[in-house]
């Protein structure tokens, strides 16, 4: 039987819909979608969307690079399309997803009229009934199961199909190069230095042991150690024969450069034939991963890396945003916490992220009243609250081939991974509150479905207290981690996600969309398909752990 991807229920595989969490199952391949074209061309067309023969890169373009067609409608409008949580057209039908506080509430509230109407009241019993019911709210609201850690090969596997064709038909296709090592602190070793001169160590998040390619068996190494280059000049030829590899320096925006950072380049040309021929490529990533979350007060177990140690963040030790121009954290709100970032149109005014504008204001603004006012000054508790609220009311549905940016995705109510990553970045870029990008590969918790995705970094400042007591030097008074909305990943990383590319502090918009552009090829291309899985049974040494849905509200 199917299970969805999200919750792992078992489905009927009568509907795109989820029975059990009401999650878009069919809607997956979104971002994916944008670095393989998944139907062949048809009419003399290659690629997506009637693309004229080319050799050129296909775009997938960065998150949301679409802009909208006409000016959005007023916030009351887009409050009341929220509270209707209607689709019109050709969206899919979607299972509205109810906050705990409001299910409770409705529950609590009819059965207390039972109880009035046909019952003494009992005051003992009333005072327990919210809690009871928010105790079997818990065991029947959807959960994921996570490893704590994992040792696993991961196998990402691409293919071109051509032919028949007259002439030889050439491809290539760029791939990111992972860093050996990503920790709780980025890539840094380091959490936080202290008062006394010493440090405190950033335990290691991911761990890739090795890179290896090939036609057939992956047997050549790429070596993961930055500096070492190996370019189109001296590409080592594959067993197939006729397609090679090579790792040229970072840098430089031709079709055998690698922009964004360290990659490899795939590049060949299949012999012309009277049949359909084919050109694949095999990468194997040994990889060791371990859970980690920097938010302190979880309702995960103390087994989880973070839950103890006194490392992470809170909203009683988080800073105010007048933190975020602090020395140390500072930089990151240079940086990364702009109000626009990445114009897709270069002077066009469509950014990817965007807190400048109305509707994101809005919305921002409607969070920012909802907290206490005591909270309203709190970095973690505004954070929190908006990707709560992107959760609740933006669905997970296909996303677009050029992606939705921020308000737009705010605007249609829908969205896939980074595009609702746009959309809570967005948000958060309205207080300067610093944001920035991570892609990979992510894989559920049996390891048995992987599919490209994109998630979100993010800069809390602590508070000064909090930094005094734990003896932490002022240019270390922040935390750096991971949020991932769509899969309600607040501050936690989970194993089994494969992390092949964190924005950095000198990437561009372009650099992000570089990402993306990783595919080109001759006009008779038929097909292009990219599929992923783990070659062996993964190791889970220290068992699993189980995150609710909703969680911490």
């Amino acid at each position: 039987m199917p299970r969805c991807p999200h919750c792992r229920a078992p489905m009927s595989g009568r509907f795109i819909i989820c029975e059990t969490c009401g999650r878009v199952t069919s809607g997956s391949s979104g971002l994916q979608a944008r670095i393989s074209p998944s139907d062949g061309p048809s009419s003399g067309m290659a690629g997506h969307g009637g693309r004229r023969p080319s050799r050129k890169a296909i775009k997938g373009a960065a998150p949301g690079r679409r802009k909208q067609a006409s000016a959005p409608p007023p916030p009351a409008e887009i409050q009341r399309r929220m509270a209707l949580r209607q689709l019109s057209g050709d969206d899919a039908p979607r299972r509205l997803i109810v906050r705990k506080k409001e299910q409770r509430k409705a529950a609590f509230a009819l059965v207390l009229v039972a109880l009035v109407l046909f019952t003494p009241v009992q005051d003992p019993l009333v005072d327990g009934l919210e809690d009871s019911f928010g105790n079997l709210l818990d065991l029947v609201t959807p959960s994921t199961t996570h490893p704590l850690e994992a040792s696993y090969t991961l196998r990402s596997t691409y293919e071109y199909e051509f032919g028949p064709s007259s002439s030889d038909s050439g491809f290539m296709y760029k791939l990111p190069i992972p860093q050996s090592e990503r920790t709780a602190a980025g890539f840094s070793d380091i959490l936080a230095t202290k008062t006394d001169g010493g440090t405190i160590s950033a335990p290691v998040l991911q761990r890739i042991v090795s890179m290896k390619v090939g036609s057939g068996a992956a047997v050549v190494d790429v070596p993961l150690t930055g500096g070492v280059v190996r370019d189109s000049s001296s590409a080592i030829t594959l067993e197939d024969g006729y397609s090679q590899v090579f790792w040229p320096a970072p840098g430089g925006t031709g079709s055998e450069d690698c922009q964004y950072g360290r990659c490899l380049i795939w590049s060949g040309a299949i012999p012309q034939s009277s049949s359909i021929e084919s050109a694949l490529l095999n990468v194997e990533y040994e990889i060791e991963s371990y859970s980690y979350t920097w938010w302190t007060e979880a309702d995960l177990p103390s087994s989880v890396t973070g839950m103890t140690g006194g490392n992470g963040i809170s909203k009683s030790t988080s800073g105010t945003f007048d933190d975020l121009d602090d020395i140390g954290i500072g930089f990151y709100t240079q940086n990364f916490g702009d109000a626009q970032f990445y114009d897709r149109l270069n002077g066009g005014g469509d950014y990817a992220i965007d807190g400048n504008d109305p509707i994101v204001q809005s919305v921002a603004n409607n969070i920012l009243a909802s907290l206490s006012p005591d909270d309203q000054d709190n970095v973690f508790a505004f954070s929190h609250a908006a990707f709560i609220w992107v959760r609740d009311n933006v669905v997970y549905a296909q996303g677009l081939e050029n992606p939705r940016s921020g308000p737009a995705c705010l605007n249609a109510g829908i969205g896939d991974c980074d595009e609702q990553s746009n959309a809570w970045m967005s948000i958060l870029r309205t207080k300067q509150v610093p944001t920035w990008y991570e892609m990979g590969v992510l894989g559920s918790g049996d390891f048995r479905e992987w599919e490209s995705h994109g998630w979100s970094n993010i800069a809390l400042p602590l508070s000064d207290e909090a930094c005094e007591s734990r003896g932490i030097n002022p240019t270390s008074c922040y935390v750096t981690a991971v949020v991932d909305v769509v899969n309600n990943k607040w501050l936690l990383y989970t194993p089994t996600v494969y992390s092949n590319f964190v924005q950095t502090w000198d990437h561009t918009g372009d650099d992000v969309n570089s990402v993306y552009m990783r595919i080109s090829y001759d006009s008779n291309l038929r097909s292009f398909d990219v599929g992923y899985s783990v070659v062996g049974t993964p190791t889970t040494p220290e068992g699993t752990f189980t995150l609710g849905w909703i969680e911490g509200e």
